[in-house]
């Protein structure tokens, strides 16, 4: 069989993911609800498929068990598995599956004429088509997987990586942030992220802990329910979702002891805060990229004096970094040496970060200081020049969200009449009765330089908008 013939190969195989599958709690799943197909059933239907191996296959699912079934029926059949968000257009899905040589849709529920199919196949409780952009053969290899960037690589551009590497990664970021077979994860970030599929899911696969798998969206009330009713240990989140607890202010519930936050940097101010949140546990900032793997340095930030709060720690085990092309001020780009690289990039025009084999160019600007302990600094692409200043985009978006009830700030470089740069900012607001233009204005005055101060400042609801990587 396919399968098991795989599983040395790949560093897992059908009864791991069973065994996984058994310590899992899908709060997706009404209470109530008839029992859901076994990951047999879905891996049985999959390969009904008779997918040729190598071949790419979309998965747009909504997070729950569900998921994870089909990325592993997708992978133990020698298939190669890129999730998206199940919000996707068909559009958008059918443009990405045309730049990914994708073979198979998996969704909830399909309308096959979107996609120039005319037959739906059931796989589990869900349903796929084959698509004809999918090939030519030898794009993609057996143990591969795909994932899609944030967003700053282009639309359309995914990291290949091998299934091997991501475990391996999972691994140490588990040995990073302490976690063990004794622990339950809490996932409330989307499955169809790096961050979550491998520092969670992953990571709970190759230590033997337990996994709760909830949202998006997010929701404190639920979130702090959830760790009380289901005896939640370990949880990773994002630092809009940080910020959205330290609105509310309350005491994080026990048995939580292990809080990470990854995703983009936190101020050193929410780092204190999130440490009175939760004072009997531990405070994990971590930085990674999905073209390294994805995690790479993390700071356990309950050991460290309030002058490292501004960092992301020191890298991992078996992860090496530089910084190359510094200024006078010792800021560089960050360059990750690591054998959990990914292959390539794939996608149109998709610009190729590795230097070389397990070299990764982050686009990442950092400062290190003479114990090795990394600062970021920001992305190469976050300076304009403005009226002749050089302007951080980073440093704007950090001003901004200092403000109470802001809970995410998206700086847009544009052009005034007289063709110079200008900024605008979209705020994303917790509480957008409080938060008005007029507000954002008055806060970031006295914050910014002349030059850094924006031309216009539109405020949307936080629930209108999406969660962040």
């Amino acid at each position: 069989m396919l399968t098991e013939t795989l599983a040395p190969a790949l560093g897992i195989g059908r009864d791991d993911v069973v065994a996984l599958l058994s310590r899992t709690i899908d709060l997706s799943r009404p209470e109530g609800a008839d029992a859901a197909p076994t990951f047999d059933e879905v891996l049985a239907d999959f390969q009904q498929l008779a997918l040729a191996e190598g071949t790419s296959v979309v998965i747009a699912l909504s997070n729950g068990a569900h998921l994870l079934k089909q990325y592993f029926a997708v992978l133990l059949s020698g298939c190669v598995p890129v999730t998206v968000s199940p919000s996707t257009s068909s559009a958008r899905i059918t443009a990405l599956a045309e730049h990914l040589r994708a073979g198979a849709l998996i969704a909830a529920r399909i309308d096959p004429n979107r996609y120039g199919a005319s037959t739906v196949h059931r796989v589990g409780a869900q349903q796929a088509v084959r698509l004809s952009m999918g090939g030519p053969e030898g794009a993609y290899r057996a143990g591969e997987v795909l994932m899609l960037t944030s967003g700053t690589s282009g639309m359309f551009s995914a990291c290949l990586h091998r299934v091997d590497s991501l475990l391996r990664n999972a691994r140490r970021h588990s040995k990073a942030v302490g976690i063990g077979a004794d622990d339950r994860l809490l996932i409330s970030l989307p499955l169809y992220y790096s961050y979550a599929i491998v520092a969670q899911a992953m990571a709970a696969l190759v230590t033997g802990a337990g996994l709760v798998i909830s949202g998006p969206p997010f929701n404190p009330a639920a979130y702090r329910a959830s760790i009380e009713r289901y005896g939640i240990t370990s949880s990773s989140i994002t630092p809009t979702i940080a910020r959205q607890l330290l609105e509310i202010g309350e005491v994080l519930p026990a048995p939580l002891r292990s809080l990470a936050v990854g995703g983009d940097r936190i101020t050193p101010e929410h780092v204190s805060g999130l440490l009175e949140l939760n004072p009997g546990g531990g405070l994990y900032l971590t930085y990674g990229l999905t073209e390294a793997g994805p995690r790479v340095a993390t700071l356990a930030a309950h050991h460290e004096p309030v002058h490292r709060h501004a960092s992301v720690g020191l890298p991992m085990d078996d992860v090496t970094v530089s910084l190359r092309n510094t200024d006078a001020d010792g800021v560089g780009e960050l360059v990750v040496a690591t054998d959990t690289a990914l292959l390539r990039k794939v996608g149109p025009s998709a610009r190729q970060p590795l230097l070389g084999p397990g070299s990764v160019a982050t686009g990442d600007l950092f400062k290190r200081d003479e114990d090795g302990y990394l600062y970021y600094q920001g992305r190469l692409s976050d300076f304009v020049i403005v009226r002749g200043e050089k302007v951080s985009l980073y440093s704007i978006r950090q001003a901004a969200q200092t403000i109470p009830g802001v809970a995410r700030c998206v700086p847009r470089v544009g052009q005034d009449d007289d063709g110079e740069n200008c900024i605008d900012l979209e705020i994303h607001a917790s509480e957008p009765v409080l938060v008005t233009e007029v507000m954002v204005q008055d806060a970031l005055r006295p914050l910014l330089m002349r030059s850094e101060r924006p031309r216009q400042i539109t405020v949307v609801p936080l629930v209108a908008t999406a969660q962040h990587k």
